[in-house]
């Protein structure tokens, strides 16, 4: 008899505390959230438990206000807001891109190639201050869609660069030094070699693009390195970013 009481009153006491609790939580109130067939809906909950819609989000992102004065419903209200003005500036965006006329495959591409910057091992190791630049530039020189703008009035010679005009694309070239584990043709055998890293960040602004090329290679090889680099850049222009820029 002892026993049953001891466990009857065990009892008792875990129902108050689950009724205290339940208790404390319908008095605070607060919100709810119930995802019904892949649509989320927010509820309000009072002191008393009971639940007044504020929000519901459709599966396609489209959100119902069903209490304006609501706090939470206003920031979500604000929050699609913006969603949506962004989503139709994007919208436009394409539209107008869509409706504008684009270059022909045999008009030119401008492009405006920077100088590159070269790490201190490179620097130390360029033959005179300017060489490497001048022997990436010469490798879209030949070609008959790309034109180099002018960055250097002072420029002269069969590498002077074409008439100022406004960039299609831009060129932020890098090269640098590094060691790398190569076969030693002589030994047949691996060991430490000294590679040469070209790397290169390709921008358009029209249509918004960046890409990035790198090439490497044995630094004895460096023009044939350097010509494998220019190579990747001029088909990013050509293939990639050429189709899409718009008439001038």
């Amino acid at each position: 008899m002892a026993a049953q009481a001891r466990h009857f009153v065990q009892m008792m006491i875990s129902v108050c505390f689950a009724a205290a609790f339940v208790t404390i939580a319908a008095c605070s109130g607060g919100f709810y959230t119930a995802n019904v067939n892949d649509e989320k809906k927010v509820y309000h909950v009072d002191e008393h438990g009971a639940k007044t819609p504020v929000h519901e989000t459709s599966q396609n992102g489209k959100t119902t206000i069903h209490d304006a004065d609501d706090p939470m419903a206003q920031r979500q209200a604000a929050a699609q807001e913006i969603a949506e003005q962004i989503s139709a500036k994007r919208a436009d965006q394409l539209e107008q891109l869509s409706r504008t006329s684009k270059r022909q495959p045999s008009d030119p591409i401008y492009v405006s190639l920077a100088p590159p910057v070269l790490d201190a091992q490179m620097e130390k190791a360029e033959r005179s201050k300017g060489a490497v630049a001048e022997q990436i530039r010469s490798a879209f020189e030949a070609d008959p869609v790309i034109r180099l703008i002018e960055d250097n009035p002072s420029r002269s010679g069969l590498l002077k660069p074409h008439v100022a005009a406004s960039a299609d694309v831009e060129v932020l070239p890098k090269v640098s030094l590094k060691e790398a584990y190569g076969i030693d043709r002589k030994t047949g055998k691996p060991g430490k070699t000294l590679a040469v890293v070209f790397e290169a960040t390709i921008t358009s602004q029209v249509p918004p693009a960046t890409y990035n090329v790198s090439e490497s290679g044995h630094a004895l090889r460096n023009l044939e390195v350097s010509k494998r680099f220019a190579k990747q850049v001029k088909q990013v222009i050509l293939e990639k970013i050429g189709p899409g820029i718009p008439a001038r």
